[in-house]
This record gives structure tokens, C-alpha cells and sequence, in this order.
């Protein structure tokens, strides 16, 4: 027989017993607060339940009541692969024929075939996309890929993008604009000091601007030889070694009388007029015209010889104007002569040099100076350049300065020829291209990207393909969203449904169980529903005599309190009475107003519903600190409990080292 110490030798456990005491204590305490909770738990969830449904209505009723909510639309398009559009309350209900000419693209570039080991020269290559521009410098140990880098990692680059393509014959270079539209084609001119520069290759310039650039060489060295000045027609003169003098040898009663009409038909004529030049070759211009012009109006007694009223007849019938008498030179001639009419034509076309004169005299004159230098590099041992000079010494300083001219002109005529003739740079694969569209058979619009917007009032068009010629055009119907509030109406009665549904679970017994819903008598879900009930009924003011109340959109109460449509009415009023619908939902005084204030009076910041729910939490509150309490409370109990029964144990275990210390002395 074992006399160990209590809990050890005997078997006792302390924390068990201690345990169940406290235990004992805790429960009934315990059980009122856990049932508090639940009990307010459930009720705060079972008002959430209810404010999120009634929350759900007033929130459609707050789309309702806003305008734009009638006043959507719906866009279709009869071929979607062509064009697509979107439209705002703004866009005016109809049908529209939408022809697409072309879709904007982007513009695309490409050089020839380069060779794959290519290093190029040193210079700069300039890029412009529309009006904006950027450098990048090349070395002459620049490949083409460090090019490309360069190009792309520019910070100044407006949104070119450069790539290598590899050909099967080599690698190509591909330049392409990020941004679509006629604005933002791409330009690369190059500039470097060696003309055989292989960066040349890189440069891009269209047929049109080559062609530009050849014709204005021309032109600058085609105006030489038709003087823009009196003095450089003097020069000119010289250099024919002919006078033009025409105005002199003129009739002087005809020079009057044409310097009066090309006064009167150009005043700057009157200007031009001087002593040593009385008509300049823009005044016999202005007056021949106003001459043959005024001719017209002159009487038949005034213009025809012998004419009298008795005569008239036969006069009239049989008179015609001379023909001018002109030989075959002066036919052909008088096609260049400024000026030239019946009158006049004997004296102009004998003195007037024309262009084509003044340019076989020119060229004559400057043939004869090439053969001049010729000699002289031969007979005098001299450079072309030093004959040349000589030769040009013997003009005078006016000469000299109009043959310089004419060298420089030729010069640049030959440059513009030869790098008409050499171009092997960059050619357009893609052209950049705006958007283009027939709007119904008479509007043009255009855009630099596929969408127009505003192509209609409050429509914008998605372009996405061309219309096939000789075929319909594609068209884009805008009706009202009658759908759409259709729609809407059948959300607000399923979400009043639900509403409804769950007051009743919320507030009714469960006819399996017996056990009543958590919102069971409470007045909040008799409140709500009959304020409810009460807006659907009521008439609202101001609406057309045909929408009063709701039931008038075929919207009424089954006999169980649920709401039904019927939609026979419901689209007759959506097919006649579309436009009038604003006024009974919307306004401050329509339906969905209403609607929402009986809602907001429920689920709003001082709503019966919130008020509810915020005592509840405040109930839990208490019982959280009615938790904290007990729980601090049966800690003590559970310390002191324990200590007792420590304090028991030790009492007891001395007592039994006492009781075996006499049993072993009596039997010793």
C-alpha cells in the first residue's frame, strides 16, 4: 500500500478538478452571452438582408430618374465587318448609308537590298514624321542595326519605328510610322560630304518631290532666259544684240488709245509707262485685251463704214471684220508675242523677240564663247577656267553677272538631273493614307485613324473595312433603347419580388419546423413594404394623362402581394408613348423619386432600418465587454481554485510522510 503524497500516489489530478469547477461556473453565464450574440448576429444579417434588396431598387430608380436614361440609343449595322458605331444621347434617331472609300493607314518605307557586312559613311540622317523632326548622327563604323538602334532609341524620335527585314537576297531596312493619317507621312533626307556615301541609299524622297526638285532646276534656268526686269531685259537684248522697242514703232493714235483702255482694264499699267519706254510689254498686254474687249460694245454706225438706217440691214447681213493679213513667220511668231491683235500685229510681230529667239541668240552667243575658250586652252596654254574668265572679261559687269547666273543654273539643273537620274534610295511600300467615308451619298468625312468621331451628331463610326464597289453601302440605324428601359422595368419588379420574398422568410414561420423567421413581428417589415405599396398605387403629378401610375405600364399586385407585368401594355406604351416616359419616372416629383425617398426613409443614414442596426451593434458591443468580464472573472476563479488545491496537497502529502515515519518506529 502506496501512502505517496495526494495527486501523485493517490491518482489525483488537480487541473482536472479545477477545471470542471470553473467550468460549472462559467456556463450558465456563458450561454446567456453566446445567445445574445447569435441571437444579434442573426438579426443584424436578416437587416442586411432586407436594406440590400430595398438598397437594389432605389438604385434603379435612380437610373430611371435620370434623363439620360431615356434617352439612350441603339446603334446596329447591317455589315459590321465594315463599319460599327456608338452613339450618345445626343445622336438624333434615324438611318444613315455609310460608304467607306478607304481606311487610314500608316506610312511604311523601305530601302533596296544591302549588303550584309554594309558600313556607312560618316554624315546625318534626318527623320520627319508631318511636321516634326529628329537627327541622328552616323559614323563610318555604323552597320545597319546600330542605324536602326539609333532610330528606335531617340528620345526625340515622334513615333517612327525602325526594323531590319532579312530578304532572301539580304537584309532591308523598314521604316514605318506608329501613327496613321496623310499627316504623318515619313521623310529621310541624308547629309554627308560624299556623295558616294552608302547612308545615301537610306534617304527617301517620293517620285513627286524628285520630279519637284528637276523642275524647279528647270524653271530657275528656263526664267534666264525671260528676264523678269526691264534691266535684265536690257541685258538680255544686248546679249541678242536686238532691241526691243516695240511700243515705238506702234501708231502713235492706236498707242493712245490702247494705253487709255489698259489703264482703265490695269492702273499699274499707267506706271509701267515710261519716256524711253512708253508701253511696257504688260501694257500692250492689258491693252490689246481691254481693246478687242471694248470692241465688242462699240455701235454697228460707229464701227461699220457707210452704215445708215436705211442701209442697215444689208450692212449688217454682209459686213464681217478684216482678217488679218500675216505671213506664215508672223503667224507662228505671233503665238509668243504679249499684246498681239489685228491692229497692232504688223509692228509688234516685225520688233517683239520672243523667248525662243532671245534663247537661240543666247545659246549662240554662249557657243561661241565656248569655242572662243576652246582656242585659247589650245593657242594660249591656259586653263578652261582662265579662258573663260578672259573671255568674260570683255563683257561688261551686267553681262558677266547674268552669264554667272545662267552657269549657276545649269549647274544646279545638271545636280537635280543626276540625282533624278542615280536615286537608289528608300521606296514607299505602305502610303500613309486618312481615313475616308460617303455619308449618305453626299457627306464627305475623313479622319487620320479609323474612327470618326462625331461623323453624326453624338455617333462615332468604327471603321473596319472598305465597301466593295457597285454594292449597297453598309447602314447604321439609331433607334431608342426601348430595350433597354424594358429591361429596366423588369429588373425594378423582380427586385421589388425579392424584396418581398425575403420579408417573408425574414418575418414568417416556418411551416416544417415551426421556428419564426429572425425579423418575426417586427414593425420595420410591415413599414416597408406598405410604404412601398403606397408609391405604386399613387398618381404622379405633371405625367401625361395616359401614365399616371405604374399599373397604366401594365405593372400591378397579385393577390400573394408580388408584382407581375403584363407586357402587352407595357410595349404599348414603349412603341407609343417612348418620349413621354420622363415625365412620370423622372423629375423631383415622378415615380422613381418617390420611390427612392420611401427607400432612403429605410436603408438611409437616419432610415429606421440603420437605426436598427446600429443598437445591435452597440448590443455587441456590450456583450463583447460582458465576455471580457467573465473571462477575467473565472481566471481569478481558476487561479484560486488551483491554489487551494495545492495547498490541500501539500498538507495532505506531509501528513502522510508524518504517518509513515511512526509506522516504520513502531515496527522497528
Amino acid at each position: 500500500m502506496s501512502f505517496g503524497p495526494i495527486g501523485m500516489n493517490t491518482g489525483m489530478d488537480i487541473n482536472s478538478m479545477v477545471g470542471k469547477i470553473v467550468e460549472a461556473e462559467r456556463a450558465p453565464k456563458q450561454q446567456r452571452i453566446d445567445n445574445e450574440l447569435t441571437k444579434i448576429d442573426t438579426s443584424i444579417s436578416a437587416y442586411g438582408r432586407l436594406r440590400e434588396s430595398l438598397d437594389t431598387m432605389k438604385n434603379l430608380m435612380t437610373s430611371f430618374r435620370q434623363e439620360k436614361a431615356f434617352a439612350a440609343r441603339t446603334v446596329a449595322s447591317t455589315d459590321d465587318a465594315v463599319v460599327s458605331a456608338t452613339a450618345t444621347t445626343e445622336a438624333i434617331a434615324g438611318r444613315y448609308a455609310v460608304d467607306v472609300l478607304q481606311l487610314a493607314q500608316s506610312h511604311k518605307v523601305a530601302s533596296d537590298v544591302l549588303p550584309e557586312d554594309a558600313r556607312f559613311g560618316e554624315g546625318k540622317l534626318q527623320i520627319s514624321l508631318g511636321n516634326k523632326s529628329f537627327t541622328i548622327d552616323v559614323d563610318n563604323r555604323s552597320k545597319l542595326v546600330d542605324v536602326v538602334r539609333s532610330i528606335n532609341g531617340s528620345k526625340s524620335n515622334p513615333g517612327v519605328r525602325a526594323s531590319v527585314i532579312n530578304d532572301v537576297k539580304g537584309p532591308r531596312l523598314i521604316v514605318a510610322s506608329d501613327l496613321s493619317g496623310a499627316d504623318n507621312r515619313i521623310k529621310m533626307s541624308v547629309e554627308t560630304a560624299d556623295g558616294a556615301n552608302p547612308l545615301k541609299r537610306l534617304e527617301y524622297k517620293t517620285l513627286e518631290q524628285r520630279v519637284e526638285d528637276l523642275e524647279n532646276a528647270r524653271s530657275e534656268a528656263q526664267s534666264l532666259l525671260k528676264p523678269l526686269t526691264p534691266k535684265e531685259q536690257e541685258v538680255a537684248d544686248r546679249i541678242a544684240q536686238k532691241n526691243i522697242d516695240a511700243a515705238k514703232v506702234v501708231d502713235q493714235e492706236i498707242a493712245n488709245t490702247s494705253k487709255q483702255a489698259a489703264v482703265a482694264a490695269d492702273p499699274r499699267a499707267e506706271k509701267e509707262a515710261t519716256v524711253s519706254n512708253p508701253m511696257s510689254e504688260s501694257a500692250v498686254r492689258a491693252a490689246a485685251d481691254a481693246a478687242i474687249e471694248a470692241n465688242k460694245y462699240i455701235k454697228p454706225e460707229d464701227r461699220i463704214p457707210g452704215w445708215s438706217e436705211t442701209a442697215s440691214g444689208t450692212l449688217l447681213d454682209s459686213y464681217w471684220e478684216p482678217e488679218p493679213e500675216l505671213d506664215a513667220k508672223a503667224l507662228e511668231k505671233s503665238k509668243d508675242v504679249p499684246g498681239w491683235n489685228n491692229t497692232a500685229s504688223g509692228t509688234l510681230t516685225d520688233s517683239y523677240v520672243t523667248p525662243k529667239e532671245a534663247q537661240l541668240a543666247l545659246e549662240q552667243k554662249l557657243a561661241k564663247e565656248q569655242e572662243a575658250i576652246k582656242a585659247a586652252v589650245a593657242h594660249q596654254d591656259v586653263s578652261p577656267e582662265q579662258a573663260k574668265d578672259a573671255e568674260r572679261a570683255k563683257l561688261s559687269q551686267e553681262e558677266r553677272d547674268y552669264l554667272a547666273r545662267i552657269d549657276n543654273a545649269n549647274a544646279n539643273l545638271q545636280a537635280a538631273q543626276a540625282s533624278f537620274d542615280s536615286y537608289q534610295g528608300m521606296i514607299q511600300v505602305q502610303a500613309g493614307q486618312d481615313s475616308q467615308v460617303l455619308l449618305d451619298g453626299v457627306a464627305q468625312l475623313s479622319s487620320n485613324n479609323n474612327v470618326i468621331e462625331n461623323a453624326i451628331d453624338g455617333v462615332d463610326l468604327a471603321l473596319k473595312g472598305r465597301s466593295e464597289p457597285g454594292k449597297t453601302p453598309s447602314e447604321i440605324d439609331i433607334e431608342y433603347d426601348r430595350q433597354g428601359v424594358r429591361e429596366d422595368i423588369e429588373q425594378f419588379v423582380g427586385a421589388y419580388n425579392q424584396f418581398y420574398q425575403i420579408t417573408k422568410d425574414l418575418s414568417g414561420v416556418d411551416p416544417r419546423t415551426g421556428q419564426a423567421g429572425p425579423l418575426a413581428g417586427d414593425s420595420i417589415i410591415r413599414s416597408a413594404d406598405a410604404r412601398l405599396k403606397s408609391v405604386f398605387s399613387s398618381s404622379v403629378d405633371g405625367a401625361p394623362i395616359e401614365l399616371k401610375t405604374l399599373t397604366e405600364f401594365g405593372v400591378t399586385t397579385t393577390r400573394q402581394g408580388m408584382l407581375e407585368i403584363n407586357y402587352d401594355m407595357l410595349d404599348r406604351q414603349l412603341n407609343n408613348n417612348f418620349t413621354k416616359l420622363e415625365s412620370f419616372f423622372g423629375g423631383n416629383d415622378g415615380f422613381a423619386k418617390k420611390v427612392e425617398d420611401a427607400i432612403q426613409g429605410l436603408t438611409g443614414v437616419t432610415g429606421s432600418i440603420r437605426t436598427r442596426e446600429r443598437s445591435l451593434v452597440e448590443q455587441n458591443y456590450r456583450l463583447e465587454d460582458d465576455q471580457t468580464s467573465l473571462d477575467r472573472r473565472m481566471e481569478g476563479l481558476e487561479k484560486r481554485t488551483h491554489a487551494k488545491f495545492t495547498a490541500m496537497q501539500d498538507a495532505t502529502s506531509k501528513m502522510q510522510s508524518q504517518l509513515a515515519g511512526m509506522m516504520n518506529a513502531l515496527g522497528g
